[in-house]
């Protein structure tokens, strides 16, 4: 898929439209332009007898960059953007770079134009997954752009990659339209934070006994406590807790019954730790 916006040709012309802005002229086809509504109660309402034919133009305020997206959108709408291939459930999706709408083209224009031109639900619609690809890289822009058009989907996928807000700067935080917004980024991050430390806590290196070590579990054991509660106290709703535990496996190689326990405990943290909610939309309604 190519991602440039700024030409346009039309292979099979009958219609032209020109830019009122600097005088550029295009070619298009006025089936392509029905899939705005703004073009098709034009066509309606003004059709005249010389319908169909190429000497048509229809002047528009936008500049010459600016038609070419318009008729991009019309003509050749984007397809969405590629997922790569997951390794596992619980991974989050990405996608192939080379063919996600660039995040400043979708929040200056593309959206623009199509919320302008009553643009077909269909191409908004691959409008929002590009919006949704660029939430891992962008994660503040895309949540306030999604919160403010009422985009629910796309402002809860944005939420996971949001990192404590503590650590943006004043500027960085305008970008969340209003307090409700910003409240509910607490909540979720708050919801993480205790989980993450509920989950450490009830963690246990020998649990229930299994697989205990008959002549180190008592230093194995005090070396695993002192390891989260150290780490307790640190943790924030990003934190990776199970690769901040596995630090202590190397501290076993001595011993095989305790590397293996400790192994089995940082796995089973990490197993959990992947299952915990990490969009607002995941959140339980009691939280």
């Amino acid at each position: 898929m190519t991602l440039t916006w700024t030409t346009f040709i039309c292979p099979k012309p009958d219609f032209k439209v020109r830019s009122l802005v600097d005088g550029a002229t295009f070619p298009a086809t006025r089936s392509a332009l029905l899939n705005s509504d703004v073009f098709g109660d034009m066509f309606a309402c003004c059709d005249s007898e010389k319908s169909g034919q190429q000497d048509e133009v229809l002047e528009l305020q936008e500049s010459s960059s600016e038609l070419a997206a318009l008729l991009r959108l019309l003509h050749d709408p984007p397809a969405p953007p590629t997922e790569l291939p997951l390794e596992d459930k619980f991974q989050k999706v990405t996608y192939d770079p080379a063919t996600v709408i660039p995040l400043p083209l979708l929040l200056s224009l593309l959206f623009r134009l199509a919320d302008k031109y009553a643009i077909n639900e269909s191409v908004v619609a691959t409008l929002r997954m590009h919006l949704r690809a660029n939430a891992r890289a962008y994660p503040l822009e895309v949540y306030g752009f999604a919160t403010l058009h009422n985009m629910e989907w796309e402002a809860s996928e944005a939420s996971q990659y949001i990192l404590p807000l503590a650590s943006y700067r004043f500027e960085e935080i305008k970008l969340i339209p209003n307090v409700v917004a910003y409240h509910k980024l607490v909540r979720l991050q708050d919801f993480r934070v205790k989980a993450f430390r509920d989950l450490l806590l009830g963690e246990e290196i020998f649990p229930h006994g299994y697989g205990e070590c008959a002549t180190h579990v008592e230093k194995t054991t005090d070396s695993w406590d002192r390891q989260r509660k150290a780490l307790m106290g640190r943790i924030e709703c990003v934190t990776d807790v199970a690769g901040e535990m596995a630090t202590l496996i190397e501290t076993f190689n001595n011993c095989k019954i305790c590397h293996k326990a400790c192994t089995a405990a940082v796995d089973m943290l990490a197993y959990k730790c992947k299952r915990m909610p990490r969009r607002l939309n995941q959140l339980p309604n009691i939280y």
